[in-house]
């Protein structure tokens, strides 16, 4: 529980003349003299602002710091709070902390729930770039919502060191090594950071200070999540071992790579210019500059093109600068999230939806009958007479496709069409040993794109039938006199 409504300071610190920190992103300290809390913020006045707060220290000094101001500066304060779906029990008393405190301090408060392990493994990306979206487009959806102007979120300077950190781990350039920035924009909207130069020691001598209660999440000190094993292991390490003001001069070198960036993103947004009619770059004047002008204007043009952040790595950048390359034909590369890029020509355009439709599905058919998919636009139908019909195999997936079947016995199957999933594999007919279906659609050059959207009929959960290919070996006609099962699949007309 919050204890009690005391009022702290948060206030900016002097700065020498040599520092390079710009105004007004200063440094945020606790000042002990003061009975009148001043918490020095770039926000405009009056403002509607929408607070991001987990219940953790950093987000309730944030939270207590502006409410104290919020009658002096006109700023009407909405709380957000994100259940993630994934500390359970935990997670529930989170949000009841959270919308606690937000009635304590006479502020509304919107809580909202995620799925974050399943949308991660849904995307295939990790627990925590999965929350961080979820995260995101709560607040972006709230603040809409609620017709708030601005975002706020409670990154400090540990969080900058961290990431930093974080970034050489992995490899970054000069970019992802400039850090969390301290104003940008999401989906149109204005998130700010207004404690991202104050230290989590000063938060929480201010918390403590003022008697504000906060929550502690157990993950934080998970050594499961790579932050955490910076956090606790890799900068205490660094402190002791090798510069004790290593978080000093890790912000120093930030700030340098930080302005540098500044000045090559203007450089690069010239060059993108010039490479680019509309939405679409070419690569023939891009091919004329240096290889990192390439790099950042294909990164730049990416963002431009609302492409997600989780696909815009160095792998899939060096990708597309070999795309560029490619000397004649066409080809389509797959960035994920259902975002593709096709040269045509000496064109790069961007393709939304490139997944376009159901990505799962699974419906049983009717048999005899006819079974109609108005979501993939198929029709099926399925009868039962003699005959042998010899399918013409034109490529995997490709419509109209017609089989015959064998039954055991006569009698009809349980036939289920469904979409491809990893590991599927069958017997087809005419072949020695077991084939994937994966290795089937690569053999037949078939785009990634287009992969989750071929049908398979299954039956005992076993692949029977891919169209355009053939049927597996054990449904193999044997009598063409007998009672067969007819298939065929085609496309819905208007």
């Amino acid at each position: 529980m919050v204890n009690g409504r005391k009022k702290g300071d948060l206030r900016a610190s002097s700065l020498s003349k040599s520092s390079t920190v710009p105004s007004p992103w200063r440094s945020i300290t606790i000042n002990h003299q003061r009975s009148t809390p001043v918490l020095f913020l770039p926000l405009p006045s009056p403002a509607r602002i929408l607070v991001a707060v987990s219940g953790g220290a950093d987000s309730m000094a944030l939270l207590h710091a502006l409410q104290a101001q919020a009658g002096e500066r006109g700023w009407q304060l909405t709380v957000a709070h994100l259940n993630h779906g994934i500390r359970g029990l935990a997670a529930d008393e989170d949000a009841r902390f959270v919308q606690h405190a937000a009635t304590q301090l006479g502020l509304p408060c919107v809580v909202g729930r995620a799925r974050v392990p399943a949308l991660a493994r849904r995307r295939g990306i990790s627990i925590e770039m999965a929350a961080r979206e979820a995260r995101y487009a709560f607040l972006v959806r709230t603040a809409r919502r609620v017709k708030a102007e601005m975002m706020v979120t409670a990154h400090t300077a540990d969080d900058q060191t961290e990431t930093l950190l974080l970034k050489l781990v992995r490899g970054a350039g000069r970019a992802g090594l400039s850090g969390i920035p301290a104003e940008t924009t999401v989906q149109g909207l204005r998130l700010v950071r207004p404690l991202l130069e104050v230290p989590r020691g000063d938060i929480l001598a201010y918390l403590r200070r003022e008697k504000i209660a906060w929550r502690e999440d157990e993950s934080n000190a998970d050594p499961v999540y790579l932050r955490n094993r910076v956090r606790h292991g890799l900068i205490p390490l660094l402190e002791r071992d090798f510069n004790p003001r290593i978080r000093e001069t890790l912000a120093r070198t930030r700030r340098i790579l930080s302005a540098e960036e500044d000045w090559l993103e203007e450089l690069a947004g010239q060059v993108l210019k010039a490479c680019q009619a509309g939405k679409v770059l070419s690569c023939r004047l891009l091919q004329a500059y240096p290889v990192a002008a390439r790099r950042r204007v294909i990164r730049k043009w990416l963002i431009q093109q609302k492409v997600p952040e989780s696909c815009l790595d160095f792998e899939t950048t060096e990708k597309l600068m070999g795309l560029c390359a490619r000397i004649g034909g066409s080809k389509t590369l797959l960035l994920g999230s259902g975002v593709a890029v096709r040269r045509t020509y000496d064109r790069l355009s961007i393709i939304q939806d490139a997944l376009r439709g159901p990505v799962h599905f699974r419906v049983q058919l009717r048999v005899p009958g006819v079974t109609v998919l108005p979501e993939q636009g198929w029709r099926i139908v399925a009868r039962l007479a003699p005959g042998l019909i010899k399918e013409r195999a034109v490529h995997p997936g490709g419509l109209p496709a017609r089989a015959s079947l064998g039954l055991a016995g006569g009698k009809a199957p349980v036939l289920w069409v469904r979409s491809w999933r990893a590991g599927d594999k069958m017997i087809p007919f005419g072949m020695k040993g077991t084939k994937k279906i994966q290795d089937i659609l690569v053999d037949a050059k078939l785009p990634q794109s287009e992969r989750r959207g071929i049908p398979l009929f299954e039956s005992s959960g076993k692949i029977v039938w891919l169209p355009g290919y053939r049927i597996a070996a054990s449904w193999a006609v044997k009598d063409p006199k007998a009672q067969n099962l007819q298939l065929s699949l085609e496309k819905v007309r208007g």
